[in-house]
C-alpha cells in the first residue's frame, strides 16, 4: 500500500513493472497487449493485475466493459485524474477516446 496524490493506492503486494504512454485520439485506443502480458523481459508469462492510469492534456471518456465508448458516452476523465484499474480482465477491456477535440495522453504503470 502506498499514499499518492491524496489517496491510498492499494497493490495487494503487486509489484510495479511496466509503463507506457497511450495517445488518446478521435478513434477508440487501447492498453497495449503487450504491457499487460508481456512476452518477454523480467515480466515475461505474467499478467497484469492492476494499473495506475493518468489523464495528461486532454478529457476524455472510456469504458472497461468491452464497450466501445464514444465522444459523448462512456466515464468522464478529466485531465489530472488519477484512476486504479484493477483486474487483468479490466486492464484488456479498457477503452478510450478523447471527449473534446484535443488528443491527451494516458500515463500508465502496470502492477504484477
Amino acid at each position: 500500500m502506498a499514499w499518492f496524490g491524496g489517496f491510498t493506492l492499494e497493490t495487494y503486494n503487486r509489484i510495479p513493472g511496466e509503463y507506457e504512454v497511450v495517445t488518446v485520439g478521435a478513434a477508440v485506443t487501447a492498453l497495449s497487449a503487450n504491457k499487460i502480458q508481456p512476452l518477454t523481459g523480467p515480466y515475461a508469462r505474467m499478467s497484469a493485475r492492476a494499473a495506475m492510469v493518468s489523464s495528461e492534456n486532454g478529457d476524455l471518456r472510456f469504458r472497461i466493459d468491452g464497450g466501445q465508448p464514444s465522444a459523448s458516452d462512456g466515464h468522464y476523465l478529466v485531465s489530472g485524474d488519477t484512476l486504479v484499474l484493477s483486474g487483468t480482465q479490466a486492464l484488456q477491456q479498457f477503452r478510450a477516446i478523447r471527449a473534446r477535440d484535443t488528443n491527451g495522453s494516458l500515463r500508465v504503470t502496470y502492477f504484477y
